[in-house]
């Protein structure tokens, strides 16, 4: 008698605990009956006929595709290699289950058709520095395509474009150079500013005395060292401002220090 008891609930447990299913928050469940689906469940604890219902789970949460080392020919028919990833999330599952069957390789493979398509329309100049639309477009190009299948592709970005060496050394050369001519600009016009300037000066010195005073000046500035033996070529219009009385005044001074000798 024991025995047929062990037996019926051993039979009895085999059948009834398949009945139920837990779904966690981040799935949700299709249970498929005699191949159609009958209800997409959500969170929490449920009900099947057990060998009759089948279950297939679907994960709601963000799923990313690495594009890795994607090559791709520019408008100017320049190589370069593109590192790209996208993001998607799946909204509707029972249009996943109907419309695709591999839904990850079916994304990534849609995706760089897309990622070629799209660099093929940029020059390679453009293409550095628009990197942010050239992600937007790319999201949409796909976003087209994956929302009949019930999902969405929520973000995707550009992580890294490589060059050919040929071109990464062309494009040091030029950075060099524009650095270079940037360097020439400033030198110029730092130069033409000082050529106003002193444009401006010498209209000052056409005041003789200014001239004077800036010829001492000179003479003051460059007579500090000791060390060195000046020699320099004053202009006439300073010697014939030399004062009368100030060279008798010095023919005087000499006199006393040197007094003739007698006889």
């Amino acid at each position: 008698m024991l025995f047929w008891l062990g037996l019926i609930l051993v039979i009895v447990a085999v059948f009834l605990i398949p009945t139920f299913y837990v779904v966690p928050q981040w799935e949700r469940v299709a249970l498929i009956r005699f191949g159609k689906i009958e209800q997409i469940t959500e969170t929490g604890l449920h009900m099947r006929i057990p060998i009759v219902d089948r279950l297939q789970r679907v994960d709601i949460r963000t799923q990313t595709i690495d594009l890795m080392g994607q090559s791709a020919i520019t408008r100017d028919n320049i190589s370069v290699i593109i590192d790209a990833v996208v993001f998607m999330k799946i909204e509707d599952p029972e249009k996943l289950i109907l419309q695709i069957q591999d839904y990850r390789m079916s994304v990534n493979k849609y995706a760089q058709t897309a990622i070629r398509n799209i660099i093929g329309t940029y020059d390679l100049d453009v293409l550095l520095e628009k990197r942010e639309e050239v992600a937007v477009k790319l999201k949409e190009e796909i976003d087209l395509l994956v929302k009949d299948w019930g999902i969405d592709i929520t973000r995707a970005g550009l992580q890294d474009i490589s060059l050919p060496p040929d071109m990464k050394r062309a494009f040091a050369v030029q950075a060099e150079a524009e650095r270079e001519s940037r360097a020439i600009l400033i030198k110029a016009n730092a130069e033409l500013q000082a050529s106003v300037k002193l444009s401006e000066a010498a209209a000052n010195m056409k005041d003789p005395n200014a001239m004077q005073l800036r010829i001492l000046s000179t003479i003051n500035d460059v007579s500090k060292d000791q060390s060195n033996t000046i020699i320099l070529a004053l202009p006439l219009e300073t010697l014939r401002s030399a004062s009368i009385d100030g060279i008798a005044a010095m023919a005087s001074i000499q006199s006393k220090n040197y007094p003739k000798k007698e006889g």
